[in-house]
């Protein structure tokens, strides 16, 4: 079975909702845990227009099992908090992550582009884990969206003439060095979603209403929303 691991309830539909629409997949949810009494309501939250953290993380949990169950995926929800509600260091992540990394098929990470520590922290721990583990799955790094497309899709993904005063691939070239990676060890694979797949996609990350508006994305923001839906982009290592 492939493994993608998903940050937070959103990253694995987001960035990576065509592979899994290819089952079987199972989906690690990291940081998916409740948060804690003392938090009531982040920035994040309040920008959201969340009530209370606690009824926005049962909203979430709902939201990404509804978008689960329309691709038909197999979700596991560690119950970590994520970075924002965490009281304390989250302790020896890779052990966490060891037993969902003891397999022969294909493992997918975030590359961690833009740089959460959520997002990194999940790829490093992978990573170490698959290190030490008896098989050595494939691994593919997928790029972070909708933070990849900060500056649009680099031309050799969307096929378009380059900008002349923007280069969006010396930037994601940039934020992958930045982050700990070497680009030329990696080889791109994109993926180009046609109308059939764009609609899947959409469909599925429409699940997680409580999120795309504070994210740019959905159909009020057209000029994003398309640059969004337009294709996927993924590093094998």
């Amino acid at each position: 079975m492939v493994t993608v691991f998903s940050p937070h309830l959103d990253d694995a539909v987001l960035s990576a909702a065509t592979r899994l629409m290819r089952a079987p997949v199972r989906v690690v949810n990291v940081f998916a845990g409740a948060p804690p009494p003392r938090v009531e309501v982040t920035a994040w939250e309040r920008l959201t227009r969340a009530r209370s953290s606690a009824e926005r993380h049962r909203e979430r949990l709902a939201e990404d099992r509804e978008a689960m169950a329309f691709l038909g995926c197999t979700a596991v929800y560690l119950d970590l908090p994520e970075k924002e509600h965490r009281e304390a260091a989250v302790g020896d992540l890779c052990e966490r992550l060891r037993p969902f990394v003891e397999t022969r098929d294909e493992i997918w990470v975030p590359a961690g582009i833009g740089g959460h520590p959520d997002h990194v922290a999940t790829r490093d721990a992978v990573l170490a884990a698959r290190a030490g583990a008896a098989g050595h799955a494939e691994v593919m790094l997928y790029a972070d969206l909708p933070y990849a497309v900060r500056y649009g899709w680099p031309s050799w993904v969307a096929g378009t003439a380059a900008l002349e005063f923007l280069d969006p691939d010396a930037w994601l070239n940039g934020e992958l060095t930045t982050r700990g990676l070497d680009p030329a060890q990696l080889t791109p694979s994109v993926v180009t979603l046609d109308t059939e797949l764009r609609a899947k996609k959409e469909r599925a990350v429409q699940a997680y209403r409580t999120q795309l508006a504070a994210l740019g994305l959905g159909p009020a923001h057209r000029d994003s929303w398309k640059t969004f839906l337009g294709y996927e982009l993924a590093w094998r290592m």
